[in-house]
């Protein structure tokens, strides 16, 4: 274990032990991130496009062939790890989660595939890997670098810079804010509502992330905004939420961080349309 835990990751982490098992009405898998749409696909078919996501972030490193040592820094149960492991024999990925329980369930996930040779599944923050420096070919992070903190998110990139090897490649995949400017009333509003729902302190601020990245010396900065590729995925919270509430609320009341869960990808919605201000993106780039 690797945690020094503070008041701010304690709620990320007591929201990941309470709501985590119920990504499972969104991907059975527990692919924990929303999904990536090509021509071709099925928009009512959920678990490809999840899969997708996870496709589209391997391209994105473009890693050579041969053996490959891989970061996934927030993994969950780990399941985009196993997908890297499936596509890539000659991978081992290090999956990090500051969740205990994730870390127990996401190995033993592991183990049922058959992948523990390939990937481990550690109980670590991000920020503090458990892994040397410099030993890593590759890293990424999906839909995790939201719980880090400050505009430039400096303690996740400072971590990306030791970790990596010379030339090592990175993709982070996740919602930013487009700029650190006071917001529509309505919008700070919105926004109040995902972070609070998703154990969120504030979204990274893109020109500032971009700006940390350069200033860590990374290259090949690339940053690309996804909008219409998440599209068909994101028409999917409205319906997987009104199940979920129906089905769960029969059972008892949801308590603060699974009702939280819950409306936080709905009030996302709005957030997602406010394109001026909030954008999902790849952001990906190369170690000096």
């Amino acid at each position: 274990m690797n945690v020094a835990v503070d008041a701010p990751l304690q709620r990320v982490i007591d929201y990941y032990e309470a709501a985590g098992p119920d990504y499972a009405a969104w991907s059975p898998a527990f692919n924990m991130h929303f999904g990536y749409f090509r021509r071709g696909m099925s928009p009512w078919r959920l678990a490809p496009m999840l899969e997708q996501m996870n496709a589209e972030v391997l391209a994105r490193l473009a890693v050579p062939a041969g053996p490959v040592r891989m970061l996934d820094m927030g993994c969950g149960l780990a399941e985009v790890a196993r997908y890297v492991a499936r596509q890539r024999g000659d991978a081992e990925v290090t999956a990090l989660t500051i969740s205990p329980s994730q870390a127990l369930y996401g190995a033993r996930m592991t183990a049922a595939a058959g992948l523990e040779r390939q990937v481990r599944v550690c109980h670590a923050d991000y920020t503090r890997a458990p892994v040397a420096d410099g030993s890593m070919d590759a890293a990424y992070a999906i839909e995790s670098f939201c719980h880090a903190r400050g505009p430039g998110r400096a303690a996740c990139v400072r971590e990306l810079r030791r970790v990596l090897r010379p030339g090592g490649r990175f993709v982070v995949a996740d919602g930013f804010m487009k700029h650190g400017r006071r917001l529509p009333g309505w919008l700070t509003h919105v926004r109040r509502k995902v972070c609070e729902g998703w154990a969120i302190e504030s979204f990274a601020e893109l020109p500032a992330f971009v700006a940390t990245l350069g200033e860590h010396g990374f290259e090949d900065v690339r940053v690309e905004e996804v909008f219409w590729p998440l599209a068909p995925s994101a028409a999917h919270v409205p319906a997987t939420a009104a199940r979920f509430l129906l089905r769960e609320r029969r059972r008892g009341p949801l308590g603060e961080l699974r009702l939280g869960n819950v409306m936080a990808p709905v009030y996302g919605l709005a957030l997602g349309l406010a394109r001026r201000h909030f954008a999902y993106h790849f952001v990906s780039g190369r170690a000096p």
